[in-house]
């Protein structure tokens, strides 16, 4: 597809919408966790697994899920996640035996899988090159977004129409934006490359982390969502008395630094520059609240700064996929590579932190967000010099 002369905003916010519905497939579950373990009398480890399904899913099939997406179109791509979205939340709506719900949860993980590969390939295509980073900056606040959401309305909705009553929410949520992705966006062109075999998904799997153009989105991306979970997780019970509005504020300010990474990355900085000053930013703010912890002061105002930065840390690295690649096949790739390393970020990411808590107390909270830190900014640097020599 030709770049576009003028960005196509009724589009972009379609497709950012359906991954904002996309992102409520773990929203949801996570804001009614406690409502669904009494519900099934499951104990909080069996919901742990329902919740954490649809991430797997992700980490195990997601570079296949971009190696395969140009041959299937993008569009007809996010139609499926959309449509097998919708469907396998109505289902969930009757309240299913408990073996039925955790089936339910594998096809929303391919679900939502589908929709974060195909929405921000087509959010590129869909962007002029000088909005391109604006969109994909939007485009990187889909999960806060999604999670915020759910925490504003969701006691709502259960108190007025229970369980059920969320979860045919959501179905028709998804259902909606299937038929706006129908209305608003082109077919697929006729003319798309081959599937792959199932032989040569290896071999492709591994060309993937073997360029930087496909790699060093999802690297970066590891160690946003490494950090930024364990974050939103972990800081507001340090917070003593600030502990309630900061639980709050700290998604939005994630939001917000996901958001402006778009704008820098299109107006001010590159892409490959801000993600390195963000990381850079964020292993200064871990020591800055290093010592607030050992002084023991409140830690208010440097946690607002620290997750603004990891949050434009996440978008810049979002920016980096236009910013390596303008191929429509490539950024695919690229986004399959995020969606995996992106889920093992948000998977492996809280267990670590906790592990230092555990062992070092609240200054545990520093250690590995320094390494997280200074991991990022190295792979970024390193990946980016290394990128520009090959080409």
């Amino acid at each position: 597809m030709t770049p576009l002369p003028t960005t196509h905003w009724p589009r972009i916010f379609t497709l950012w919408l359906c991954g904002v519905l996309a992102a409520m497939q773990f929203s949801k579950v996570s804001f009614a966790f406690q409502a669904l373990q009494a519900t099934y009398g499951a104990t909080p480890a069996a919901m742990g697994w329902i919740l954490s399904t649809v991430g797997m899913v992700g980490l195990v099939f997601g570079v296949a899920m971009g190696l395969c997406a140009p041959a299937m179109g993008y569009r007809r791509l996010l139609l499926l996640g959309m449509g097998l979205g919708a469907v396998v939340a109505l289902v969930q709506s009757l309240l299913p035996p408990f073996p039925l719900l955790w089936l339910t949860r594998l096809f929303e993980g391919v679900s939502q899988l589908a929709v974060v590969v195909a929405a921000p390939t087509l959010i590129m295509q869909h962007s002029a090159p000088q909005h391109r980073s604006i969109a994909m900056g939007l485009w990187s606040t889909f999960v806060g977004v999604a999670f915020a959401l759910t925490a504003a309305g969701g006691g709502w909705v259960l108190a007025h129409w229970q369980l059920s009553g969320m979860l045919v929410l959501h179905a028709a949520g998804m259902a909606l934006m299937a038929g706006a992705v129908l209305w608003q966006l082109p077919r697929d062109s006729a003319a798309r490359p081959a599937w792959p075999t199932l032989a040569s998904l290896p071999q492709l799997h591994a060309r993937i982390y073997s360029q930087w153009a496909t790699a060093l989105p999802g690297g970066c991306f590891f160690f946003y969502t490494a950090t930024a979970i364990a974050l939103l997780t972990f800081i507001p019970p340090q917070a003593g008395a600030d502990r309630a509005w900061l639980a709050v504020a700290l998604p939005l300010l994630s939001i917000g630094g996901n958001f402006l990474a778009g704008w820098l990355a299109q107006s001010l900085l590159r892409p490959s520059l801000l993600v390195r000053l963000a990381f850079a930013g964020v292993a200064a703010a871990a020591l800055a609240l290093g010592v607030c912890l050992w002084l023991g002061v409140a830690i208010a105002p440097v946690a607002l700064v620290l997750i603004a930065l990891v949050g434009l840390a996440g978008g810049a690295a979002f920016a980096l996929v236009p910013y390596l690649s303008d191929a429509p096949p490539v950024q695919a790739r690229a986004t399959g590579a995020v969606a995996q390393l992106g889920n093992l970020g948000s998977t492996l990411g809280p267990p670590v932190f906790a592990y230092a808590l555990e062992g070092l107390g609240p200054v545990g909270l520093v250690l590995p967000l320094g390494i997280f830190a200074l991991a990022g900014l190295s792979l970024a640097t390193w990946g980016i010099r290394q990128h520009h020599r090959a080409i």
